[in-house]
């Protein structure tokens, strides 16, 4: 029995990523032995400062270090929240948004690239049988990426899986996900820093969370409200 050129593809992709995943993992392991097990003890008595002073000690390598590991998140699909917090506390507000803005995006892309690969052969069939499937793809545009992306706190993994079942092209969904996820990385490096400084910064906190919060509100309220077509 002969195997197809498509199968033979998504058998490549997947030694890809994880010879890929393999090779990050142990290279950051050579070059710091106990990298896994520091980051693991912090992680486990949830001492953010001590992490962030641990990862701080790494000098410029911290900036490298850090946008690698929200690659590698993003990659796979876990949530990166933490990370960005930590970019803020590690880096300042500023230059931590920045960091944080590129791993987002590379660690989106290389998922979308992944998933498209693996799982859109399949999901087209999906599409095609359903009317109701068929809609949300053609729904699924440069514009609805892009305001997905812009939300803060939205899951990475949930948005990029969409797209990729979409027939959004590639250019498009990076030009979407470089313009989205800035103002979104902004608000969640921001806001995390200040909460964790919350003795130094209450009142800029307490502002930006009241501007997330009617964000939201108007967002639900255009929801609500948005005047439907008439039909004959």
């Amino acid at each position: 029995m002969s195997i197809s050129a498509e199968t033979k593809k998504k058998w490549l992709v997947k030694l890809l990523g994880a010879v890929l995943i393999v090779f990050v993992l142990g290279l950051i392991h050579a070059v710091i032995p106990h990298f896994y097990h520091t980051v693991a003890h912090y992680v486990w008595h949830r001492d953010v400062q001590g992490l962030s002073t641990y990862i701080a000690s790494f000098g410029y390598g911290a900036v490298g270090l850090c946008m690698l590991l929200i690659v590698m998140v993003n990659a796979v699909g876990f949530p990166s929240i933490q990370f960005l917090t930590l970019n803020g506390l590690v880096f300042g507000v500023g230059p931590g948004i920045v960091i944080s803005w590129i791993g987002e995006v590379i660690g989106i892309e290389i998922a979308f690239f992944f998933m498209r690969t693996l799982f859109r052969g399949e999901a087209k069939k999906i599409i095609q049988k359903s009317s109701k499937l068929q809609k949300l793809d053609s729904h699924c545009n440069m514009r609805t990426i892009m305001l997905g992306r812009a939300i803060p706190y939205t899951p990475n993994v949930a948005l990029t899986a969409l797209s990729a079942l979409s027939r959004i092209s590639y250019k498009d969904h990076f030009l979407a996900n470089i313009a989205g996820k800035l103002p979104s990385v902004c608000v969640e490096v921001w806001l995390g820093h200040d909460l964790l400084q919350l003795h130094e910064h209450w009142q800029r906190f307490c502002i930006l969370l009241v501007c997330l919060l009617a964000g939201y509100a108007v967002v639900y309220w255009v929801k609500r409200h948005k005047v439907k077509p008439m039909t004959d």
